[in-house]
């Protein structure tokens, strides 16, 4: 058996499977996001570890075997938060996670000493506030009692993984995500340390994501209710860990998820990044292998916002995209921008907000939701076209997330994406991803490709792209891509 546990942002999953990707049992634990000031973001990370320590607890009432058949532990973790630890290893305050918003200051300071086109040199990756870089720089303007006397800077899913085996650490794919990495050499960044003055030394020793960092710690076991000694590894972020789960281990598969936000996910075999830092280049969890990701912030909570905000809880979800199916491509014209919370890819414009274009007396709460639903898919198009004018053309693409629970939501990917999308049985993906790791960190499976094998599955037949659709949304596509220039000036 295989514990992983999946550290995200509202609460903490911990599954248990076994070798053939069965999840025998799993469980959850919620906790809350902290806002002292508008627009921070912080958690306990104490919160972290009592939920990882009362799912599993629950996971071994559940299943009484799981107390002596536990092989292997890992992890995947929310990304570009900070942990701040001292030489006790204990946390100096709060940690910052990727929400916050407080560095944005920093942000433009790093992009006016380094240089944004410099930066993308180093990085691969643009910058946002919620990184560990600008958080940091932060805290050294504003809480240097604090920064005076850190040992470690980490990322969420390290401090847990350090609380169980008492090893400091990371590996690439988190690493990557933090603004001081270089994903092209997998590495710290030591030019962009040395310029912004960041001690280096604060960096954790980088690992690969399989390898095993130490063993559970008698008094961390004690609470979990399972023997001391069993190997835990390193992890992945959360992304990494989701496509590893979903089999997105190279060039020829992308993946698509609709959350709350939205994520497309493309392997590489060489790192390359964009020029213009529309999206992000990590490092992948499989060995030798890259990822170029595009988000958008807005992609289920636009359809939440619709449903709870502007319809006030009238109509169910299935019943939105029940009446948005009966609605033909284009929704009479009515066009939806869903930065309701800024923009990232392509624009990466904090500022950018929604828009509907073209509203009509005709115009229903089914057409709103088949607006809605479109617009959250062209602009996610636009990160997966500049990914592919980047790396070339995946065959397909897996989806996962909410967005697959309607047929509509997989329709209106293979038709404005014009690929199949199959989708993905694995569920709780991050979190099994984290025990793919563990598995081929403690040698149950001898490989990437055989854990892959052996536990992903999607379903036989894709959703394929209707071709006279095709072509309606291509043309509606263009007009999209003009919305967010045409309206910009008016949210400065």
């Amino acid at each position: 058996m295989l514990l992983g546990i999946d550290l995200g942002t509202s609460s903490l999953k911990t599954i248990l499977m076994d070798a053939d990707g069965h999840i025998c049992a799993q469980a959850a634990a919620d906790y809350p996001i902290h806002t002292p000031h508008p627009g921070w973001a912080e958690q306990s990370p104490e919160d972290w570890v009592q939920a990882a320590i009362e799912t599993t607890r629950h996971i071994v009432a559940l299943v009484p075997s799981a107390k002596t058949s536990i092989q292997g532990i890992a992890f995947s973790g929310q990304m570009h938060g900070l942990v701040v630890v001292g030489k006790d290893a204990q946390p100096l305050r709060p940690a910052i996670i990727w929400a916050d918003q407080r560095s944005s200051e920093q942000v433009d300071e790093v992009h006016t000493a380094i240089g944004r086109e410099q930066l993308g040199n180093l990085t691969g990756n643009p910058l946002a506030a919620g990184f560990m870089l600008p958080s940091w720089l932060w805290l050294r303007q504003h809480e240097p009692a604090i920064t005076n006397i850190a040992a470690w800077l980490l990322l969420p899913k390290d401090y847990l993984r350090l609380v169980l085996c008492g090893e400091i650490g990371t590996e690439p794919s988190d690493a990557s995500s933090t603004g001081l990495f270089d994903p092209f050499h997998s590495s710290w960044q030591q030019v962009l340390c040395a310029a912004l003055h960041i001690p280096a030394d604060k960096l954790p020793p980088l690992f690969a994501s399989a390898a095993v960092a130490g063993a559970l710690r008698p008094v961390i076991a004690d609470q979990m209710g399972i023997p001391a000694g069993i190997p835990v590894v390193f992890g992945a972020s959360d992304q990494a860990a989701q496509a590893l789960a979903n089999g997105v281990i190279g060039p020829e598969t992308g993946s698509t998820t609709i959350g709350t936000g939205g994520q497309l996910f493309l392997p590489m075999r060489h790192p390359r990044h964009d020029p213009a830092l529309r999206l992000h280049c990590f490092c992948h969890a499989v060995p030798h292998t890259w990822h170029l990701e595009s988000a958008i912030l807005s992609a289920g909570l636009s359809l939440r916002w619709l449903k709870e905000s502007l319809l006030e809880n009238h109509h169910s979800y299935q019943l939105l995209a029940d009446t948005a199916a009966d609605v033909a491509p284009g929704a009479e014209g009515l066009l939806f921008l869903p930065d309701l919370a800024g923009n990232r890819t392509p624009h990466m414009n904090p500022h950018s907000r929604g828009a509907l274009i073209g509203l009509t007396l005709r115009h229903t709460p089914a057409h709103l939701a088949r607006a809605v639903m479109e617009g959250v898919v062209m602009e996610m198009r636009q990160g997966l076209d500049i990914m592919t004018s980047l790396q070339g053309n995946p065959l397909r693409m897996v989806a996962s997330g909410g967005g697959t629970r309607h047929p509509l939501w997989l329709q209106l990917q293979a038709d404005i994406y014009n690929r199949p999308i199959f989708r993905s049985q694995v569920h709780e993906a991050a979190a099994v991803g984290a025990a793919m790791l563990a598995g081929i960190g403690t040698k149950l499976y001898q490989s990437v490709d055989e854990a892959v094998n052996r536990v992903v599955h999607w379903e036989q037949q894709p959703t394929l792209p209707d071709q006279g659709r095709v072509q309606s949304y291509q043309a509606l596509y263009l007009r999209f891509c003009q919305v967010y220039p045409a309206i910009q000036h008016l949210n400065q």
